[in-house]
């Protein structure tokens, strides 16, 4: 039998004797570096207890996880250590200089993106969102909701006006990286009408308005947020009109307002793209708004109230967008005293809404509903409550992620026969 050895094992014998041979000359070098990581390491653990915890983000808009309280039953389950990671990963030092040193990697490498958003010319920030089976399922699921819901108004001969709103990778294809294959952003409205065929239910699309307008660049959508602009909302303000018998006043009626110029939304914050400047929310004025009162209401009762349609009060806090009626509430009311037998707009809605009711309401009185929200074990059925309004035309109108993200709209049936 040969004894002949492989020339790799001879090689590989080879390094080690001069690996062994050359040990006393890197010994140091091995030291060093040992050292160099356990102070690392022991400066992080310090710092991670010995600093201030943060509790919320303002680069990114959202909270962060706080160290876990300890309990032999979260041991057991598994939370404390999760919560513990958690807590690693939200506080650790310098967290958000690493957050923008990876996006920014991720676009020297040729990406283009970074955590799934998109980043466009002109400093748009454009999330890429492409829905999932189970995503499909959520869609089907609230078509067929609102497919029974529509009925139930039907019945009671009450109109009933469906909206999908569009999402800024759909409406600013002007703003898309050029590789960036579109075929994806599309497939979800095939979808939606594979689904709305199916049930024999027909929604108004607002994103050949929004396109057209986007397309003379106008500022329909915030370069750093998930929302359409005022500008935007006055866009589908004038689509609408026909579908709810109203005449559209006309965009030289409104008067601009400054009221805030370094907006950074839920898009920015998700970027990890911390180096985009903010940007302006303009509200479009009009003789008269202030006039108005919106009522926040919980539990049946007015919980707060405010002089107008704005709440200036949320200028300069982590969510600015919260200045168009006080935020995404379960229940608001919007009226004016200083007018008579003003029809009434029940509109269920996602927060896209907001910023579309300073108009809506120059025509109707308001009754907005977040289905996300709202409680029907305390507050019964939504078709309970249209009723009690006497509604003159209900509205149903949702951005097309909520359509695949929330199983809010199983609401709409309940107590439906």
């Amino acid at each position: 039998m040969s004894n002949k050895q492989h020339p790799a094992d001879k090689q590989a014998e080879e390094y080690l004797s001069i690996e062994y041979n050359k040990a006393h000359q890197t010994k140091g070098a091995h030291v060093a570096l040992l050292i160099i990581c356990a102070s690392l390491l022991l400066v992080m653990g310090l710092s991670l207890c010995l600093l201030p915890q943060s509790e919320f983000s303002p680069e990114e808009n959202r909270a962060l996880c706080t160290a876990p309280s300890f309990s032999l039953d979260a041991l057991v389950d598994g939370s404390l250590t999760a919560g513990i990671a958690d807590f690693c990963a939200d506080q650790f030092p310098l967290r958000s200089l690493f957050v923008s040193a990876k996006a920014g990697t991720e676009l020297l490498l040729g990406k283009q993106e970074n955590n799934d958003v998109l980043l466009g010319n002109d400093g748009y920030l454009i999330a890429r969102q492409e829905y999932t089976e189970d995503q499909k399922r959520i869609l089907s699921q609230n078509v067929t909701a609102i497919s029974r819901f529509a009925q139930a108004m039907d019945q009671q001969e009450i109109p009933f006006t469906f909206v999908v709103v569009p999402r800024s990778v759909d409406v600013n294809t002007t703003k898309l990286p050029a590789a960036y294959p579109s075929v994806n952003a599309a497939a979800a409205w095939t979808w939606l009408d594979q689904a709305t065929t199916t049930k024999d239910i027909e929604y108004y699309d607002l994103t050949d308005a929004l396109q057209a307008a986007a397309a003379r660049e106008d500022a329909v959508w915030y370069k750093t947020d998930h929302h359409w602009t005022m500008l935007g909302a006055y866009q589908a303000y004038v689509a609408l009109a026909q579908s709810l018998g109203y005449t559209p006043y006309p965009l030289e009626d409104f008067s601009t307002q400054v009221i805030c110029d370094d907006f950074r939304g839920t898009t920015h914050g998700s970027s990890g793209m911390h180096w985009i400047p903010g940007e302006t929310i303009t509200l479009l004025r009009y003789e008269g708004d202030d006039a108005f009162t919106t009522e926040i209401i919980a539990g049946g009762m007015t919980v707060r109230a405010l002089n107008g349609l704005y709440d200036f009060d949320a200028l300069g806090t982590h969510d600015e967008y919260n200045v168009f009626l006080g935020g995404t509430n379960t229940l608001i009311r919007v009226t004016n005293q200083t007018r008579e037998n003003a029809p009434t707009l029940v509109l269920i809605k996602d927060s896209f809404s907001q910023s579309l009711a300073p108009f809506l309401a120059r025509h109707f009185d308001l009754l907005l509903v977040d289905p996300r929200t709202y409680d029907i074990r305390s507050s019964g059925s939504l078709v309970s409550l249209i009723e009690q309004q006497n509604a003159d035309h209900v509205v149903l109108l949702y951005g097309i992620d909520t359509l695949y993200d929330s199983y809010s709209l199983k609401n709409l049936t309940f107590g439906l026969k």
